[in-house]
């Protein structure tokens, strides 16, 4: 997904990320890759919301909820984010 696409896609989790959590924090390894990953507070709240798969509107719906952020900034925001996590085969989009 590119940031600037439109449409509310599927958020699914890919296999193979081993986590440890430290505190509002998260660090991951991908074994496949041998990548290593850092997880701040909102990209660990993103990763448990999608625990289950969601819809985009869904995640953006939960994080204004929470966060003190507009719906506008939260979606744009959202999507840089999860087009990242879609380029290193953390998560389908669909």
């Amino acid at each position: 997904m590119r940031p600037e696409e439109s449409g509310d896609p599927l958020i699914m989790r890919c296999d193979g990320l081993i986590e440890s959590r430290f505190g509002a924090e998260m660090v991951g390894l991908r074994i496949e890759s041998g990548s290593f990953y850092g997880f701040n507070a909102t990209a660990l709240r993103v990763w448990v919301l999608i625990e289950q798969p969601r819809r985009l509107s869904d995640l953006c719906t939960a994080l204004t909820a929470e966060f003190d952020v507009d719906a506008a900034t939260c979606e744009a925001e959202l999507r840089l984010l999860l087009a990242e996590m879609a380029e290193d085969g953390l998560i389908t989009l669909s």
